[in-house]
């Protein structure tokens, strides 16, 4: 049991807003009955606290956090972002997230979400480039961009033409910006996946029918794995 002198009702609750932002719970867990008895087993001095104490302590450790974040861009020379449009299976809206790659002082890579904003459909190449400037703005690090790898969308080839030419205004781009707009690779060949599959989707399907025939039954799987056998 704690004793009430190393009791510390402070980390404790920086603790419980760590753990609601770490395990995407909702605020509304430390009402649950069971969550404070849990915690109250663990700690009798444990207090009680409300939905909206834990959103404003999550809220200080995002503002902390992102002091921290920017104290350690400032000593970076080069940064590169990626970017990807994400969608919520629950809200059914549209997001984009900006993550920042970077080589700390250590010489260790580093990779960290820089943005994750609202783009409602339909997005343009205009819109995509005023977020994404929008958010090197907020983080100062609008003169340190080295590349941008993007989805091969038409919508990333505009938005990436726009910032080229915003960035060459103020700066000059490395290799006269041949590097600045990189092609992902793994969309690439997802793309080259998909299209070779596309040529055998009958052949997929048939495979796909004898199976679900086989699955169907106990009885033909017991026979066929027989006849494999002998």
């Amino acid at each position: 049991m704690i004793r009430p002198d190393k009791y510390d009702s402070n980390k404790m609750r920086e603790a419980i807003a760590t753990w609601v932002m770490g395990t995407e719970q909702p605020f509304s867990v430390v009402d649950d009955e069971l969550y404070v008895n849990m915690m109250k087993t663990a700690s009798p001095f444990f207090e009680k606290l409300s939905r909206t104490t834990i959103k404003e302590d999550c809220f200080k450790i995002y503002d902390h956090e992102k002091k921290r974040l920017k104290a350690l861009l400032k000593t970076v020379s080069k940064i590169s972002l990626t970017t990807d449009c994400w969608k919520s299976t629950h809200q059914k809206i549209e997001y984009m997230v900006v993550t920042g790659h970077f080589i700390d002082q250590n010489w260790r890579l580093q990779k960290r979400v820089l943005s994750f904003v609202h783009v409602p459909p339909p997005r343009g190449g205009h819109d995509i480039a005023d977020a994404i400037y929008k958010c090197l703005k907020e983080w100062e690090i609008e003169e340190k961009i080295f590349t941008i790898s993007v989805d091969n969308a038409s919508y990333n080839d505009k938005a990436l033409k726009r910032l080229k030419e915003i960035f060459s205004r103020v700066r000059k781009l490395v290799c006269g910006g041949r590097l600045f707009h990189v092609r992902c690779c793994a969309h690439i060949l997802n793309l080259l996946v998909r299209d070779g599959l596309g040529t055998i989707d009958s052949v997929i399907g048939e495979v796909r029918e004898a199976i679900k025939y086989l699955n169907n039954s106990e009885a033909r799987l017991l026979i066929h794995q027989c006849k494999y056998v002998m």
